[in-house]
């Protein structure tokens, strides 16, 4: 008898000096009876020193170092980086579907798939071998008006992750090991709920590996198409100190025209320019003149003081940029002419429908005169070569 206490006793002091960090042992389960003491269960290293069982926590890596900072271990210093990439994309285009069927024909050719879809974006997981191809291709279906991107290094995660799963995966084998032996029914069912418990932790760290991998292997781009910019001290797009560059497309946006018609009187007149065929005239004073046909087709002449007597190439590059950001308007042909004048054309989807824009902006070193020409694309691209004309006969 006292040979068998004396080897039980050596078994408890054996396994008290192999744990460690084990202070007391965990009375929950009762493994009297059983070859090997409960001091075992603490070799794995997966118990606190003064937490019951029922409420053990995984430790095999510390959870967080002294500045709150998960811990760098040192099998995350050796191993294969893991890292997550993703994209966020904002684009301007002239025809919102062929892109959203641009980007997705991309990701399919990648060996990826689609995520999400709606109206105006879409979302698109590729292997992340092909994430740089896929993003570049992206970036070229129209103007970028907005870029993210972004790697998240999760290796110590993947690390951690995976040695958790490894200690509890031993453990559950000692338990399992246990209730082979076990001959009372309260240790067997102590033991159960103990089995129970730990292959919920194990299920729970495998789905977040499984999910970690997965983001691992596939990126996610995001592509939005013709968003209009933020809302900035109550107007979209672009903030400059020049109002007027704010209002271009306001018509194009939101129908901003003349409500009343105005003819110029005697003390007035409007811009000297060559109207279309068919065009009415049906406001005009000094500094504005607005113009339509019956087809719904609009012409909008402003003129606007030089600033710094500033040359063309900065009022035509604010104008685009306003265009492009405020208004989502895709351009699709721009021209510096003669005259110290430049020519922008552009188009965008209103209400579902596509509209076509036209913009000229002439340059004295006093004054600024814009023309702008919008419509329904079926009558605005018919009536293009005549607009092009007109705009062209504005006399600064």
């Amino acid at each position: 008898m006292w040979r068998w206490l004396g080897l039980l006793a050596a078994l408890w002091l054996t396994g008290c000096t192999t744990s460690g960090a084990y202070a007391a042992p965990a009375t929950e389960v009762d493994f009297a009876g059983f070859d090997v003491p409960l001091a075992a269960r603490a070799e794995s290293g997966l118990m606190d020193s003064a937490t019951p069982a029922s409420k053990a926590s995984y430790r095999n890596v510390p959870n967080k170092d002294a500045d709150g900072a998960p811990p760098s271990t040192p099998a995350a210093a050796t191993a294969e980086r893991q890292v997550i990439y993703s994209a966020g994309l904002e684009i301007v285009v002239v025809s919102l579907r062929d892109a959203i069927d641009a980007v997705l024909a991309q990701a399919r050719q990648a060996g990826g798939y689609m995520q999400a879809r709606d109206s105006n974006s879409v979302t698109v997981r590729v292997p992340a071998a092909q994430f740089e191809t896929v993003l570049a291709a992206c970036e070229k279906l129209g103007e970028v008006t907005g870029r993210s991107v972004a790697a998240d290094d999760v290796t110590e995660q993947v690390v951690e992750l995976e040695l958790r799963l490894d200690n509890a995966r031993r453990t559950r084998d000692r338990l399992v090991a246990h209730l082979e032996k076990s001959e009372k029914i309260e240790d067997t069912l102590k033991i159960e709920a103990e089995l129970a418990r730990v292959t919920l932790e194990i299920e729970r760290f495998e789905g977040q590996l499984r999910l970690l991998r997965s983001r691992i292997a596939l990126s996610t781009i995001q592509v939005t198409f013709n968003s209009r910019g933020p809302q900035r001290n109550g107007r979209e797009g672009l903030v400059v100190p020049f109002e007027w560059i704010g209002r271009l497309g306001d018509g194009l946006v939101a129908g901003a025209v003349e409500s009343l018609p105005l003819k110029p009187n005697i003390l007035t007149s409007g811009p000297s320019f060559k109207a279309p065929p068919e065009f009415l005239r049906y406001y005009s004073n000094d500094d504005l003149l607005e113009a339509m046909d019956a087809s719904g087709v609009r012409i909008k002449i402003q003129r606007q003081p030089n600033f710094d007597q500033g040359p063309l190439s900065f009022w035509s590059k604010l104008a685009r940029q306003a265009l492009v950001e405020g208004r989502a308007l895709a351009v699709t042909d721009e021209r510096t002419l003669e005259g110290d004048r430049t020519l922008l054309i552009g188009s965008r989807d209103v209400t579902g429908e596509r509209y076509g824009y036209l913009l000229l902006i002439a340059r004295t070193p006093k004054r600024l005169w814009t023309f702008e020409a919008w419509g329904p694309s079926a009558t605005f691209d018919a009536q293009r070569a005549a607009l092009e004309a007109s705009a062209l006969s504005l006399k600064p």
